[in-house]
């Protein structure tokens, strides 16, 4: 848009002024300020209008050695409210712009910094920032004052993520140290981010590999509102919901692990058709599965609360999900090299093992009644024909030979009210339960091992130990409860590699669709 012509001769009479001495320059500047500032200021607002795309309700200035940049955002943008940060060399440049803009005492806010001290920038510009309770609509002028004041500002505003903006020009006059009067205009600065945003992301997407949800949701939470392109926004949040399910299902908070699986899945079914190349997308089948998965496990909190366990452990579908959800974590814990907390993990798949058996012979190992176990005929049919009391009677037989075997001492018959985990498998073996065995030779080797792993477990730091397991144990417990639970799945009818496959928590770098670099 072409200056006014009156602009222009009022610009021709200013450059030719005599400036030799102090006064002449001193002339010249009061004919600047007299004659030339409100045309300038109305042909930056005629230019520069349409540029203004929002009303602004919060503007921070830096305050430098010269009021007119300021002057003329100010013009332009009419912010509701305005913080100056000023030093002790440009407060009269502030009050000149105060004076010159007729800006209300109620309208500002004035804060002395230290010209050099980017420190204190960021600190005032947060105290307002919360003060006005974060608002969308602030900006940040940050044409004027000292280099760090600037630069401050500036990098206030991208960890903020507010509006950057400052008066430029492309025709500086040197020798009269201002912009051709017409020549100045409004320039936007882009967020940082939208740059450099594709390496926060990859950071962000590294954590996966580390398996820390929390960070990488922490993360992602900041990113998707702050990354200007709408579709890879849209990325974002669908990997902001994937972290947010694994953080909670994690920590078996499956709830809200089932909420935010949900609601990603409802996302990626509703873009599925026009972004079908989008991040995850890939993932959609898999993700659908655990979504399946975690609807089992949410019902277990509220069973939990109404002292309902057994109920738990006898709905097929609930119990095999929170079973694999012990295994991947144990899993997890050993990858992050958390061995101790994985043996833990893996003790209680086992214990989950033996609940699960003496659940179908009606026997609640937190208060187990013996005159009402449910033999099956096939595997005890000595009991066949008895009564309970000549059952429980047989059964003590059969334990305390059993325990003679196990420990090489007389073995006592006492059947406890409270079942631990050996307890427990030793009368699963009474009972001829296949999963410790399938021949009489067998199941004791297999106690054997169960007693040498609860002796493991025992002595770890977590439990009652004072040092941690080591490596080469951890394998060997880990081997031994892994060809455990195949057992445990093959009797129970559960596909073990498919489950397992099913229940591996995914990572948004291995989708097909991510693309290293490119913001996604």
């Amino acid at each position: 848009m072409a200056k006014s012509r009156k602009l222009e001769k009022v610009t021709q009479e200013w450059m030719q002024l005599e400036r030799k001495t102090f006064e002449q320059r001193k002339l010249a500047e009061e004919f600047y300020d007299s004659n030339l500032m409100t045309l300038i200021e109305e042909d930056y607002v005629k230019r520069n209008r349409s540029e203004v795309f929002e009303k602004v309700d919060y503007l921070v200035v830096s305050v430098g050695t010269s009021y007119e940049p300021i002057v003329l955002n100010i013009t332009l943008l009419h912010p509701k409210k305005i913080l100056f940060l000023y030093t002790e060399k440009s407060e009269i440049i502030l009050n000149k712009v105060v004076s010159h803009c007729s800006i209300t005492p109620d309208s500002y806010e004035k804060s002395r910094v230290s010209e050099t001290s980017p420190l204190e920038i960021y600190q005032e510009i947060k105290r307002s920032y919360l003060k006005w309770d974060r608002p969308e609509k602030m900006y940040i002028d940050f044409t004027g004052g000292t280099k760090a004041m600037s630069v401050a500002s500036a990098m206030a505003g991208a960890m903020i993520n507010v509006q950057m903006v400052y008066v430029g020009t492309n025709d500086y006059l040197v020798d009269f140290r201002k912009p051709r009067p017409g020549s100045e205009t409004l320039f936007y600065i882009t967020n940082p981010l939208t740059v450099f945003g594709d390496l926060e992301i990859e950071k962000a997407l590294n954590l996966f590999a580390e398996y820390n949800y929390a960070g990488a949701q922490e993360k992602l939470a900041v990113l998707k509102e702050m990354i200007p392109d709408p579709g890879n926004r849209q990325e974002l949040n669908f990997v902001y919901l994937l972290a947010s399910a694994y953080e909670s299902w994690d920590a078996l908070d499956f709830i809200p692990a089932y909420e935010s699986m949900r609601q990603l899945n409802r996302q990626l079914k509703r873009d599925r058709m026009t972004h079908g190349k989008f991040l995850l997308m890939d993932f959609f089948d898999t993700l659908q599965k655990q979504e399946v998965i975690l609807g089992r496990l949410k019902e277990i909190p509220s069973l939990v609360s109404a002292k309902e366990n057994q109920k738990i452990l006898t709905n097929p579908p609930v119990i095999t999900a929170l079973m694999f959800t012990m295994l991947q974590n144990a899993l997890v814990r050993e990858k992050q090299e958390k061995y101790d907390m994985s043996t833990l993990l893996l003790y209680r798949l086992l214990e989950m093992m033996e609940q699960r058996r003496l659940s179908g012979y009606n026997i609640n190992i937190s208060k187990a009644e013996y005159l009402e176990i449910k033999y099956n005929p096939s595997q005890t049919p000595e009991m066949v024909g008895l009564t309970p009391k000549e059952q429980l009677d047989k059964l003590k037989e059969t334990v305390a030979n059993i325990k003679e075997q196990l420990f090489r001492r007389k073995g006592s018959d006492y059947l406890p009210e409270q079942i631990s985990l050996l307890e427990g498998f030793i009368l699963l073996y009474a009972l001829g339960d296949p999963v410790v065995c399938e021949t009489k030779n067998q199941g004791i080797g297999r106690l054997k091992q169960i007693r040498s792993k609860v002796y493991l477990r025992n002595n770890s730091i977590f439990a009652h130990g004072l040092g941690p397991v080591s490596y080469s144990d951890f394998r060997k417990f880990k081997e031994f409860v892994l060809d455990m639970f195949q057992v445990f799945c093959q009797i129970e009818k559960i596909d073990y590699e498919s489950y397992c496959q099913d229940m591996v928590w995914l990572n948004p770098m291995n989708s097909r669709y991510y693309a290293k670099g490119s913001g996604r």
